[in-house]
């Protein structure tokens, strides 16, 4: 019969997969840095509030900044869990690493430009950190179209790239001596991915044809984001109960 060993406290995230790597490479540890500076560049400003106005406006400016913060974030986990993981050295993850970091420098901006952007139409100006023409030439024109796609290609490249880590992951299940349950949840991330990938295509279209753009439908797609994940994860932990139960007995 098939025992599972009591994780360790550090992997009670993730007690079903059997961790194949603890120790932090180089990559890792570069990746890790890339992460550290995009999330400051995203926040620091050239100079330090001087005045209480200023203050006020770095403080409401936090609102767009945490909203970039989370997406920064969630893209770091699903980095962190896959270098636990699979722990894998070769030539073609290391590439989809360098890529991964590469478009995160690329996405980062685009992503805080479009939250802030949202947050400036409701509330008005952030102090000087923004200024009223940000409105002009949004809605209906090029450059919103334009912005909508910046951010869908860097959304959609940079699952499309976590989805062909696991999937690199996934042809090496031998090597890497993957049990159901672990292959199962590396296709649950690839599924994940595309599912990502297909909510920035979505946005693109939409943009492209000039669908809802008067209303910002492109960039409101995204709020559907939740719902699926929470369909994705129901499904998962229904078909997990199964697999485990097979793999106890």
């Amino acid at each position: 019969m098939y025992t599972r060993p009591v994780p360790e406290v550090s992997q009670l995230l993730d007690r079903h997969f059997r961790w194949r790597g603890r120790e932090v490479s180089r990559l890792e540890g570069f990746s890790d840095a890339v992460f550290a500076i995009v999330l400051a560049l995203l926040f620091l400003r050239a100079a330090p509030p001087e005045t209480f106005a200023d203050l006020k406006a770095t403080m409401k400016g936090l609102v767009p900044f945490a909203a970039t913060f989370a997406i920064v974030t969630w893209i770091w986990c699903q980095h962190w869990l896959f270098s636990r993981r699979y722990a894998l050295r070769d030539g073609w993850t290391t590439f989809l690493n360098l890529l991964l970091l590469f478009l995160l420098l690329f996405y980062a901006y685009s992503l805080k430009f479009l939250f802030t952007l949202v947050f400036v139409s409701l509330t008005g100006p952030i102090g000087s950190l923004t200024h009223a023409h940000m409105l002009h030439g949004f809605v209906g024109d090029r450059d919103g179209v334009a912005l909508f796609l910046f951010y869908g290609f860097g959304y959609g490249s940079i699952f499309a790239t976590l989805a062909l880590m696991h999937w690199r992951a996934l042809r090496l299940t031998d090597y890497l001596q993957l049990d159901r349950v672990e292959r199962f949840l590396t296709r649950i991330a690839i599924v994940q991915s595309a599912a990502q990938i297909a909510i920035a295509v979505m946005s693109c279209t939409l943009a492209v044809t000039g669908i809802g753009l008067d209303i910002g439908l492109p960039g409101w797609i995204y709020g559907t984001i939740g719902p699926v994940m929470a369909i994705l994860g129901t499904w998962q932990g229904r078909k997990m109960g199964r697999l485990l139960a097979a793999r106890v007995s």
